[in-house]
Order: structure tokens, then sequence, then C-alpha cells
């Protein structure tokens, strides 16, 4: 993935206190050819998801994508989308018509990540199971690059204002990807020559919930969102495993606060990068759409933690910049047959709603 170097657990979602409700308008029909590259507008086209101008099939399967709903302090509408070109990733979280991840490809968007590794080895980008797909499905597509991914998407179904799904990721870095991952690895040191492997696919499975108010444990907390994730391995034993949840966005989310569950405030933090046992936000520059995440804290435990990222435009991103929020939850040894469970809360909304909403959640769920 663009930056899946640290892993993630659970976030949490909270909506701004006031947004005025637009008029309703017709909407105009959405292009799915790009402007030129460089021009006004280029960048939002790839990086706002489309369902549109995305793919509905998944190898012999077909799904059309998913979106639920809730309406916050009943004038503000918080949706979320699944998309079947990421294999049931994250593509979309709406306030109103306020887009606030960047999903342009395969390795963006807000999707589950994992690592295996032996004692003596280190986590690698070329034994990366990744929900969303391969870095090789964006090769030759046009933007958005949303086409069809490699990781084998089985099951996105919604009931209620939830959104369940089943898949098998793909790796990031293919056995047939003639390019080198980071860090200069190669899949063929690391893959073995066998079935599922030689599919591009991994031998994990992962199951992932989404759930929106009144769906999960805080109904009364509108501007949340829950998700979970179990992942299931029919791997040989590594003496280390890692699991990331972690979230692309928007460009304009370049300020980074860390929520203090001691105080209940927020603070700023250094945009490059931090990492933290605290829960992590980012924000517009004004403060008016933030994001945070938020985990409870005997889930947390000892090992994971936050962890927040700012990358300028360069290659290795396709040029769009990166500005992540994300938990990282490393596990001791992973065996066949074995899984590893994860849970987050979202949070979105302005930064005074946020700070207060994070208050409310962790008082609820200690």
């Amino acid at each position: 993935m663009r930056s899946l170097r640290q892993g993630a657990l659970l976030a949490a979602a909270t909506v701004m206190t006031a947004v005025i409700t637009p008029v309703a308008a017709t909407a105009a029909p959405v292009s799915c050819e790009a402007p030129a590259r460089g021009s006004t507008g280029y960048n939002d086209f790839v990086l706002s998801y489309k369902s549109e101008c995305a793919a509905k099939k998944n190898y012999d399967r077909t799904f059309s994508d998913v979106t639920v709903s809730t309406l916050v302090d009943k004038r503000n509408k918080l949706s979320v989308t699944t998309s079947t070109a990421l294999a049931g990733s994250i593509a979309s979280v709406k306030v109103n018509d306020k887009e606030f991840i960047s999903s342009g490809g395969h390795g963006a968007a807000f999707q589950y990540a994992f690592h295996a590794w032996q004692q003596g080895e280190s986590p690698s980008e070329c034994y990366n199971p990744t929900q969303a797909g391969a870095r090789k499905d964006d090769d030759r597509q046009a933007p958005p690059y949303h086409g069809p991914s490699t990781s084998a998407l089985y099951t996105m179904a919604k009931s209620g204002a939830s959104i369940r799904t089943a898949g098998r990721p793909a790796f990031f870095v293919t056995l047939d990807d003639p390019k080198p991952g980071w860090g200069d690895c190669r899949a063929a040191d690391l893959q073995p020559k066998k079935v599922p492997f030689t599919m591009g696919l991994s031998p994990y499975w992962l199951q992932t919930s989404i759930e929106l108010a009144p769906d999960h444990d805080v109904p009364k907390l509108e501007n949340v969102f829950r998700t979970s994730a179990t992942i299931t391995s029919e791997d040989e034993r590594h003496d280390h495993f890692d699991g990331v949840f972690v979230a692309y966005l928007q460009p304009d989310f370049t300020k980074v606060f860390s929520y203090s569950l001691a105080t209940g405030r927020l603070s700023a933090k250094p945009a490059d990068s931090h990492t933290s046992k605290d829960p992590m936000v980012r924000c517009t520059a004004d403060g008016d759409y933030c994001l945070g995440m938020y985990v409870r804290p005997d889930v947390l435990g000892s090992k994971a933690y936050y962890y927040t990222m700012s990358r300028p435009p360069m290659d290795y991103n396709g040029h769009f910049g990166e500005n992540t929020i994300q938990v990282t939850s490393p596990s001791g040894a992973m065996d066949k047959g074995e899984k590893a469970s994860y849970e987050t809360y979202i949070v979105v909304g302005n930064k005074s709603r946020v700070q207060s909403t994070m208050t409310q959640l962790h008082r609820a769920l200690r």
C-alpha cells in the first residue's frame, strides 16, 4: 500500500455540530472521463470515489457498491460506502457533500492490511495481505484507478445501517508483479509458487462489519460508526503478525491532533508523523471537518498504537501525497487456523464536536 508501514485497530467518527443542509437539487450526471493531468479538478476526480466510475465485477461475481447512512442532529447526513472495486474496503465517508476519504486506487481508501514475518526478519510489503487489492490492479488503468480488484470478494451486504463483507485479501505485491516492493523486496523471495499465491491471493480470510447508529452499541452518538474485523489464517505459522486499519484522507486534512484520555482535550501534533497511545484525529486547516479513531483501551492493549503520517507527492504515491491516520495492532505468533480480531470506532465532525464525542465515547465504553 502507499503507506502501510504501520498498522491499525479501530476508529470512531464525529459529525459537525451545525452544517447547513443543502437545498435539494437535481444531481448532474457523473462524468467518468478524467480532466487533463495537472489541471484544476484532476486530483479531486482521482481521489474522490465515484461508484459510477468503478468496477462492479469481482472474478465471476457481481456486486453493487453498498452505502449506509444516518441523520446526525436530524439534519446532517453521515454516509459510508463500501466498494466492489476495492473488495469491500471503505471508499467514501461523507458528511452531507463533504468527502473525507482519499480513494485514488487500490493502495489508498480506508482499509485493513496485514503483515506476517518470522523471527529475525521484518514486516515487508512483499508479504502484505491488503483488503482493497494488489498494486498491479492500477497498472494500465485509467483514472480514477478503480478497476477490478485481485482481492476476492464473496459477501458485501447491507442490513439496516450496517454492512458486512467477507473475502480473501490479495498480496499488495503479487508474484507476477515485475516491480520490487518498498525497500526493494521481491515477492518471489517471500511467497511460495503455489495456490493461492500464484493467483495473487493470500492464505487469509477477512470478515468485516461497519455499523452506523442506531445499529452500534452507542446509538445516541449518531456521528460515530463502529468497525470490526476478523482475519483467519490458512498460512504456515509466522512468529509475528500485525493488523493495520488505515484511512487515507483528502488532501485538505492537514492538521493532526491527539485526544488525551486523561484531560478530554485535543492537542496539536506534528503533521509529518506521530505515534501515540492516545486516540488520534485529523482535521482540515479551519477545523470544520475532522475524523478521529478511538479504540477501547482494553482492546488497544500494551502493543497496539495510533499513527498518523503526512508525505508529499512522490512517485511511490502516484504524486498525490498522503494524509493518513491508522491503528497498528502487532501480535505474537499466528498459526494455521488461528484468528485475530479488531474493533475501532470512527468519529467525524468539526474539531469541537469530535473532542466532545471522544469524551462521551470513552465514558460509555470503558
